[in-house]
C-alpha cells in the first residue's frame, strides 16, 4: 500500500538526512506534482503530547533518553541497548524509562525548527500513548529506508508503507504533521528545554535520575542505575568490549545549508 502525503508535510525537510531538500517537490505516486493542502480537511486524531513513561510508576530509578528519529546512533541505541535495559531493569520494575524528542534541525539561535525530525516525531505521536513506543520502534526500524528514499524525494512512499502496517491512515498522519500546531510546538519545545536547561547537544543523551551519563554505553548506563539502586555496592562487571565508545549524533546549532547533506551524520 502506497500513499502520497501532502507536499507541505515534507517542505520541513532539513538536517542530517541525505537530500531532504528534495522533499519540497515530492510528487504523487503517478509522478505528477502534489497540490497545495488548502483543500485538505483534517480528520479526528488524538496524538500524545509530553512524556509516555514505560515501566512501573513505582520504579526507584528514572531513565530519560533524548533522541531524534533521524539519528543513526539513536536507532542503534533503540535496537541494541534499550532491549537489554528493558529486559534487565524496566520489565523488572526497577527503572521507569521516558523517551523525549530532540529533533536535530535548528535555526541560527539553536532553536528547533519544523524539520524532518519534527515531521517523524509527529507521526510517532499520532496514534496516542498506547501505540507511541510501537511507532517509535517502527520508524527506527525503517529509518535507513526512509532517509535513503528522502534523498530521492520519495520519503512519502516509504513512510506511507510503515504507517499502514501500524493502523495509521494517511489522512491521520497528514493531520498530525500539518494541522496539529500544539503537537508540533511540543516537540520543538522538548528540544529547546533540553538544550537550554540541560545542555543537551547530541543524541542519544541519557539521564539517570537527572544526571547525564557520559559515553552512554550499556555498561555505563547500568553502572549509573546500579549506583542509584544499590548505593555503596561494587559496580557491576563490564560486558561491553574494552574501550567501547557509544556513538552520538551532534545536534547542529544552526540550520544546515539547502544542499544535499551526507548520507550519514558525522558524530
Amino acid at each position: 500500500m502506497s500513499i502520497t502525503f501532502k507536499a507541505s508535510s515534507f517542505r520541513r525537510a532539513g538536517g542530517i538526512a541525505a537530500g531532504l531538500v528534495a522533499l519540497a517537490a515530492l510528487a504523487a505516486c503517478g509522478g505528477e506534482a502534489a497540490g497545495p493542502t488548502s483543500d485538505f480537511k483534517p480528520v479526528p486524531v488524538s496524538p500524545v503530547i509530553g512524556d509516555v513513561p514505560m515501566g512501573s510508576p513505582d520504579a526507584k530509578v528514572e531513565l530519560v533518553e533524548y533522541a531524534a528519529l533521524t539519528c543513526h546512533a539513536c536507532r542503534d541505541f533503540a535496537k541494541q541497548t534499550l532491549p537489554r535495559l528493558k529486559s534487565a531493569y524496566i520489565d523488572a520494575g526497577k527503572v521507569r524509562y521516558i523517551y523525549r524528542d530532540f529533533p536535530l534541525e535548528a535555526d541560527q539561535a539553536g532553536k528547533a525548527t519544523n524539520g524532518f525530525g519534527v515531521t517523524l516525531a509527529s507521526v510517532a505521536r499520532c496514534k496516542g500513548a498506547e501505540h507511541f513506543y510501537e511507532m517509535v520502534d517502527a520508524l527506527f526500524t525503517a529509518q535507513a529506508d526512509i532517509l535513503e528514499a528522502a534523498g530521492q524525494g520519495q520519503a512519502g512512499v516509504v513512510l506511507s508503507d510503515v504507517i499502514a502496517k501500524h493502523g495509521l491512515t494517511p489522512d491521520e498522519a497528514t493531520t498530525c504533521m500539518d494541522h496539529q500546531p500544539a503537537l508540533n510546538a511540543s516537540i520543538r519545545e522538548s528540544r529547546d528545554n533540553a538544550s537550554s536547561k540541560l545542555g543537551v547537544n547530541s543524541t542519544p543523551s541519557i539521564f539517570v535520575d537527572g544526571v547525564r551519563v557520559e559515553n552512554p554505553t550499556y555498561d555505563n548506563i547500568v553502572a549509573a542505575i546500579e549506583a542509584k539502586l544499590n548505593p555503596g555496592a561494587a559496580p557491576p562487571a563490564a560486558t561491553d568490549a574494552p574501550g567501547t565508545v557509544a556513538p552520538t549524533t551532534v545536534a547542529p546549532t544552526a540550520a544546515p545549508p539547502a544542499t544535499p547533506a551526507p548520507a550519514a551524520p558525522q558524530p
